[in-house]
């Protein structure tokens, strides 16, 4: 009596797995905004847990596939294919759907980016035999190659299919299938505490801050994901399927909980079959073809491109919308079309190949891997909810369960219209109303500063109608250690190698180089702005400075005269042109194609104006003396000019309507020099052997990451904490 009067109270008040694992999840992120970045230590708890799950992942995979497919006859496994695939077609059309339409929420604004290598760099080829053919199966099962591994155990399923004894086979896949079952249960019992780490960790280290304007992409995944999946996806199964829609969500809550909390979906496939199954058997409709079927279903489905997965297409409209560049809308069928093939090999392939392939400045997909960690748990969580109404679908496909009523599933798919329509209406008008579209990049331009602690500086701006004072035999390195001064050369407008910062501050990258190179000689610097790059001959032979640091490429023409130093930094030739003629200046072979092309050039070189004469045979080419004259008035309707790739996206930071575009293949590079004159010849051995010091300790990479990369226009400030901001127990 009294253990009857026991257990009703006992089992009202246990937790489920699920209810555990979102409390841990909750007391996470309020561990992580409580202490800050002083919970990133136990991240590693998180990443036990993982990897604790990954361990029995693929060989469940594996015996999951092979006992599923050899408990069919050939009869079943091909009207298996055919109603699976139907329904995985049915969901793809739905997810692209949504990315299709995703791009409707997002506001005008106009935006630029800071250089990136990316931007230089050749796409690399995919090898998509190696990710689909498995020619060594332990190959591909150590290296976690996860499509090859499915094609193997499928291959071998389906051979089982056709042998007489294969049953004592099975009944040890069988037996295997359940132990890894039970590892997997062993290991969700430690979920809570690995769940409250990854939560913490991840509360506690992300800089909200930094995502800047990326909470538009983050919202728009957002709205999407939960759309699809808790309305869409389990009403499909729910109206298709004599399953209520309660009953489908509940069965799967847990699994949802820990995809979205640990952003990995091959974990859970063993919690997905297994929950399937017990929800097929609670709704008496499991037999022997259902449990074959989802036992197939659900792990065949991970290797294809998931509802979630192609959730991350949206990336594509919005890196082009962010870098000023929208997709057109006649471009969006290949777009889906593409994206949806490119996808098979998952979102790092898909999303480069996409970038380069529309004409998308590649560094954007930097921007995807850091918003990912938001996104891609939602995608987790979307896919979960595929692979979980795909396996129902499938299964009760196969057990002829499946019923369509049309009354009811046009009332279902009218729904989900008027409800799509709100959440893109209201998501929009929330953009436009909630969040401004200021531009910021070019404050954050202006007002970096040096990197280094600078030397003690003068400054002075030279006439343009000064004479030179004539050459000297003494200037040299002992003649500046005697002055005590190292003149330095610069010219206007030469971003980002030699600027005015917006606190008045004379700053660069060459004007950093220039500072320490002073430092190193202990010598305090005088900057001369110089008038005219065409004239770096009299400048230097005529005793006005003692070296021209200011983003100089060499010119072959010019070493009678002057010496060069050895090559700090390899620039690339590019072109810098207006948003929507991107695409035409992409390759060399589509700019050769366009007719009455006029190319602005502010190349001084003999050599480099025939080299670009050599390079557009067809184009006019319009000399420039700044790029200012490009940007802000351009009298001679200039198309576009040859710049330096580094150069040019700073200028693009200013005016963001225009942008940055490397002619491929085979980039060129120009190694960026300073020019001295003949008579400091022993200065020039010491600058160059100083510059090779400066490349080997990392501090030209630091200077470049600094100025080029734009490093030094991010604020890194400690994460946002209680026990810091609040209660100040910390500093």
């Amino acid at each position: 009596m009294t253990e009857i009067m026991e257990n009703p109270v006992a089992k009202t008040f246990r937790m489920t797995l699920s209810a555990k694992i979102l409390l841990g999840m909750g007391l996470g992120i309020v561990a992580g905004i409580f202490f800050g970045e002083a919970t990133q230590p136990i991240s590693v708890i998180g990443q036990i847990f993982i990897q604790l799950l990954q361990m029995s992942i693929l060989p469940f995979l594996m015996v999951s596939l092979m006992s599923g497919l050899g408990n069919l006859t050939f009869q079943e496994a091909i009207s298996l294919g055919k109603k699976a695939g139907g329904m995985l077609l049915v969901l793809w059309g739905i997810a692209l759907i949504v990315v299709a339409v995703l791009p409707l929420t997002f506001p005008q604004w106009e935006s630029a980016m800071f250089f990136s290598p990316s931007l230089v760099e050749e796409p690399q080829p995919v090898d998509f035999l190696q990710l689909y053919i498995p020619a060594n199966p332990f190959f591909s099962l150590a290296n976690t190659i996860v499509p090859a591994v499915v094609l193997f155990s499928v291959v071998v399923g389906i051979a089982l299919i056709g042998i007489e004894e294969k049953q004592p086979m099975l009944d040890v896949l069988s037996v295997i299938m359940k132990a890894m079952t039970r590892v997997t249960d062993f290991v969700m019992k430690l979920a809570p505490l690995g769940v409250f780490a990854i939560a913490a960790s991840a509360a506690g280290t992300l800089n909200f801050e930094e995502l800047g304007r990326l909470q538009v992409y983050l919202l728009s995944q957002l709205v999407a994901a939960v759309f699809l999946s808790f309305w869409v996806l389990p009403g499909l199964a729910a109206n298709l399927t004599p399953l209520p829609y309660g009953k489908v969500l509940r069965a799967v809550r847990g699994a949802l909980v820990t995809a979205f909390a640990t952003g990995n979906s091959m974990i859970i496939l063993p919690l997905l079959t297994e929950s399937g199954r017990k929800l097929l058997e609670e709704a008496e409709l499991a037999d022997p073809d259902t449990t074959s079927a989802i036992e197939v279903i659900i792990p065949t489905s991970y290797t294809f491109p998931s509802s979630g997965l192609l959730l991350s297409l949206a990336f594509i409209p919005f890196a082009g919308w962010f870098a000023g560049s929208a997709l057109p809308l006649q471009q969006y069928p290949a777009f889906l079309a593409s994206g949806m093939a490119s996808f098979f090999g998952g979102t790092m392939v898909g999303l480069p190949f996409l970038l380069d392939l529309f004409r998308i400045p590649a560094d954007m997909f930097q921007l995807f891997v850091t918003v990912d960690v938001f996104t891609g748990r939602l995608g987790t969580m979307t896919a979960a909810m595929h692979m979980w109404v795909l396996g129902l679908l499938g299964s009760c496909a196969m057990a002829g369960k499946l019923r369509v009523r049309w009354g009811r599933l046009a009332g279902y798919l009218t729904i989900c219209v008027i409800a799509g329509v709100v959440l893109i209406g209201g998501t929009r008008l929330f953009f436009t109303y909630a969040i401004s579209p200021e531009y910021t990049k070019y404050q954050a331009f202006v007002e970096m500063a040096l990197r280094y602690e600078p030397a003690k500086e003068t400054f002075r701006v030279l006439a343009p109608d000064e004479k030179p004072a004539g050459g000297s035999e003494e200037t040299d390195l002992e003649a500046i250690r005697q002055r005590g001064v190292l003149r330095v050369g610069f010219f206007r407008d030469s971003l980002p190698f030699a600027f005015r910062n917006e606190a008045g501050d004379l700053v660069g990258f060459d004007i950093e180089m220039a500072h320490l190179l002073a430092k190193a000689l202990s010598v305090n610097v005088e900057f001369i702005r110089l008038p005219d790059r065409g004239q770096i001959e009299e400048y230097l032979t005529g005793d006005i400075c003692d070296i021209i640091m200011s983003g100089s490429a060499l010119r072959p023409e010019m070493t009678e005269h002057v010496i060069w130093s050895e090559g700090y930094l390899d620039a690339t030739l590019a072109f810098v042109a207006k948003d929507r003629d991107r695409e035409i200046f992409n390759s060399w072979e589509k700019v050769r194609r366009q007719p009455d092309l006029k190319i602005g050039i502010t190349a001084y070189s003999k050599y480099y104006q025939l080299a670009a004469k050599k390079l557009l045979p067809q184009a006019d080419l319009v000399p420039l003396n700044s790029p200012r004259e490009f940007f802000t008035e351009n009298v001679n309707e200039v198309d576009a000019i040859l710049y330096l790739a580094e150069a040019g996206s700073a200028w693009t930071l200013i005016y963001p309507a225009y942008t940055v575009a490397v002619p491929l293949p085979h980039p060129i590079k120009l190694p960026m020099v300073y020019p001295m004159p003949k008579s400091h010849r022993n200065f020039a051995d010491y600058v160059n052997a100083w510059l090779k010091l400066k490349n080997r300790d990392g501090t030209v990479d630091t200077i470049f990451e600094h100025w080029i990369l734009g490093r030094g226009a991010q604020k890194k400030t400690p994460r946002w904490s209680i026990i810091r901001n609040v209660l100040h127990w910390v500093d």
